[in-house]
């Protein structure tokens, strides 16, 4: 082999060897992109090197609520501290000692209620038993006075004493003090007198006993 030759090959070899070595550089970091060990084990400059005696961030940062809920505080990691909360819709509400619970509700209606019937447990249930009426005690007070007083009308005893019954006649009659006949009361208007009193009796019974049933709220509908 010539000299000429050997020396191409030694330089095709050189340039190979340049190519590999080129390859090899160009798939490694420039220093200038990356951090020595001696940059890293540096106690001022890196974060590794101070986590486990850092004492404080080096940037200081704030901690605020967001919501319904306000407050804000500072935090540099130097110390502990204390956020404030303020929820300013609290104001509106009440306390829990003022207020009733829905059990504590029923059971006070319940106690309103008392032993009235389903059918008169409710003010509507009242008003209609009322007849609607937002007068009632003044209409109960017209109506009574139109009742006759107890001591304005006869007793069934009264009546017995003074005038002669439908089975008596007037030859019996003493107590008529001897008048004519004509004065006697007859069986008709004996029966009817008797009729229409005791008719009017027991419409007195019964508006007295209405308006009791309705003032104690036991009144049927």
């Amino acid at each position: 082999m010539s000299l000429a030759t050997q020396i191409n090959n030694m330089i095709a070899a050189v340039n190979g060897l340049m190519g590999v070595i080129n390859g090899k550089l160009r798939s490694k970091a420039d220093r200038a992109e990356i951090y020595t060990q001696t940059q890293l084990n540096d106690p001022a400059t890196t974060l590794g090197a101070n986590a486990a005696t850092a004492s404080t961030l080096r940037t200081s940062r704030t901690i605020s609520l967001g919501g319904q809920a306000t407050g804000s505080v500072g935090f540099d990691g130097s110390d502990n501290v204390t956020l404030v909360v303020t929820v300013p819709s609290l104001a509106d509400k009440a306390n829990k000692v003022d207020t009733l619970t829905p059990a504590q509700i029923d059971d006070r209606i319940q106690a309103v209620i008392g032993a009235a019937p389903g059918a008169l447990d409710t003010l509507v249930e009242i008003a209609e038993a009322l007849g609607n009426d937002p007068n009632f005690a003044a209409s109960m007070t017209t109506e009574l006075a139109k009742k006759a007083n107890r001591a304005e009308v006869y007793t069934v005893a009264q009546i017995d004493a003074s005038f002669v019954t439908k089975e008596g006649t007037a030859a019996n009659a003493a107590l008529l003090g001897g008048k004519a006949s004509d004065h006697y009361a007859t069986a008709a208007g004996q029966n009817s007198l008797e009729e229409q009193i005791g008719t009017a009796f027991q419409r007195l019974a019964d508006s007295f006993n209405n308006g009791a049933a309705a003032i104690n709220g036991t009144l049927t509908q």
